[in-house]
């Protein structure tokens, strides 16, 4: 537990859930243990809420734009065995992008 300059108390997670051990033991209503122990009501069930939350998943990457120019390939002769090549991109999910050159 920390006290501040100006006279408030700051507690760590541990203190936090050793006080929720307290109160679950105590037999106590909420407010007759806030009030014995001196702990605003208020901060009481937002860290009682907080504890209680299943942890949060990391934020997913979001999808960024990313340019990609087709390698160069000379135009091939009418009738050559080249004419009508094409190029193929595969994106994740199975997402095939296909270029006609």
């Amino acid at each position: 537990m920390r006290t501040l300059s100006d006279g408030r108390i700051r507690r760590s997670e541990a203190e936090w859930r050793e006080i929720f051990a307290r109160y679950e033991k105590s037999g106590l209503s909420e407010l007759a243990f806030c009030r014995r122990s001196k702990i605003a009501r208020k901060t009481f069930r937002a860290w009682r809420r907080r504890l209680a939350a299943p942890p949060r998943r990391p934020a997913k990457p979001r999808a960024a734009f990313v340019e990609w120019a087709p390698p160069f390939v000379p135009r091939a002769a009418e009738g050559s065995s080249q004419a009508g090549s094409a190029f193929e991109l595969e994106l994740p999910g199975g997402v095939v992008l296909r270029w006609k050159a």
